[in-house]
């Protein structure tokens, strides 16, 4: 079995299709992400109001061929107050 190794073309395809696939789902906020492929790892980078919608990203694309990894760097933000950068950690004193 001979294993043939991406081009960048093919792997600006990858990235571009994981975009589009992303476009093409029902979820809005899903729609403007970014992807970026390299060596059958995708990036997967933005923000959404839902952690369930991070997931639901990573699964979308995740169905893609040639997709060995993702690494998703979608962050999750509160739609009222922006993103959300520190843990929820609260001080009690």
């Amino acid at each position: 079995m001979k294993i043939l190794q991406l081009t960048n073309a093919a792997s600006a395809g990858i990235g571009d299709l994981a975009e589009r696939r992303l476009r093409e789902s029902p979820y809005f906020f899903l729609k403007n992400l970014r992807c970026e492929f390299n060596s059958g790892v995708l990036i997967l980078r933005g923000g959404v109001p839902y952690r369930q919608l991070k997931q639901f990203a990573e699964s979308i694309v995740s169905r893609i061929e040639g997709v060995e990894e993702i690494v998703n760097r979608v962050e999750v933000f509160d739609p009222v107050t922006g993103l959300i950068s520190a843990p929820a950690v609260r001080n009690a004193g």
